[in-house]
């Protein structure tokens, strides 16, 4: 099955946070899911849909939804749809010789992240595009420009 296109959203939108397994509210205030937030919409119940936001659920109003996402959810269903293969039966064995090895699975772009020497916190940093992501203890991200990676991670003497 192929996996939910992230959204993202055209103006923030009022949610209430639920519980993943019942989808019951858990009782506390509703939240605004900023302008720009990526979600995954995960379904719809009744008048309410119900989508992930930074790995959290929530569910808001139909109408709240198809306003803040501008009825992306419709064409993301298409395009998972559109994406799943069909299923494909293996060839029947005609023989008892060895059988064909399996294709490689195909490799997804990866980060490579390589721990900084630090005196007091744990920093990692990871080659982009035009430099460096840069993470302390792993909690926020910064973006350092190096267009020709000639940073060597170390302070400036």
């Amino acid at each position: 099955m192929a996996k939910t296109p992230l959204i993202s959203l055209i103006k923030p939108i009022e949610a209430t946070k639920v519980h993943p397994r019942t989808g019951m509210s858990l009782g506390k205030p509703d939240v605004t899911v900023p302008y720009g937030a990526l979600i995954e919409h995960v379904g719809a119940d009744r008048d309410h849909e119900k989508f992930t936001y930074l790995g959290e659920f929530y569910t808001c109003k139909h109408d709240a939804f198809e306003s803040a996402t501008g009825g992306a959810k419709r064409a993301s269903k298409k395009a998972a749809e559109e994406e799943e293969p069909a299923p494909v039966s293996a060839p029947a064995p005609t023989s008892m010789a060895e059988p064909a090895p399996e294709p490689a699975p195909a490799r997804e772009p990866r980060l490579e992240w390589a721990t900084l020497d630090s005196s007091e916190y744990k920093v990692r940093r990871a080659a982009v595009s035009g430099g460096w992501l840069v993470t302390l203890d792993g909690n926020g991200v910064t973006f350092v420009p190096d267009p020709r990676h000639q940073w060597d991670g170390g302070s400036p003497e």
